[in-house]
């Protein structure tokens, strides 16, 4: 009789040690796979935030230089060709926006990425090189609160 109450005990001992265990296993690969995931949309954050920056660096290049082509003349050639790619890097960047409306609901980051893109839009209304300078500067440091505020919320 003996015997068997040991048995007993060690077959229940070694069901609830195995229990245990795979509760625990469970357990850490949740957490393992929560980090993992949490790393990879940060991940894919920093290169959608990224590329935007870069977007709206080529954007305002291509609004400057269409600017200054048509101001400070050149050949009517160089100006569609100029106003096409200012076409073409403001859809690029436009659609930036859009997938970064997608991934974020920060407000903060929305606002300051809505306003870099309006305002580098901008950049073709200035009449005069006295306006278009502080437009200039002004975008600069509009992508620069950009990549500050993106950095704050990877």
């Amino acid at each position: 009789m003996e015997a068997m109450v040991t048995s007993l005990v060690a077959v229940v001992g070694t069901l609830l040690g195995s229990t245990v265990t795979h509760l625990f296993q469970q357990r850490s690969a949740r957490r393992t796979e929560h980090t993992a995931r949490q790393e990879r949309m940060r991940q894919e954050r920093m290169d959608l935030y990224g590329e935007y920056a870069g977007l709206l660096v080529e954007f305002r290049q291509a609004m400057l230089h269409h600017w200054f082509c048509v101001h400070e003349g050149t050949d009517a050639e160089e100006e569609t060709a100029l106003r096409g790619r200012s076409f073409e890097t403001r859809s690029r960047t436009q659609q930036g926006l859009f997938r970064i409306q997608l991934v974020t609901g920060e407000p903060e980051l929305l606002a300051v990425a809505a306003e870099a893109f309006e305002a580098i839009g901008r950049i073709d209304r200035a009449a005069v090189r006295e306006e278009v300078v502080p437009r200039r500067d002004a975008t600069r440091e509009l992508i620069d609160s950009f990549v500050t505020t993106a950095r704050r919320h990877l």
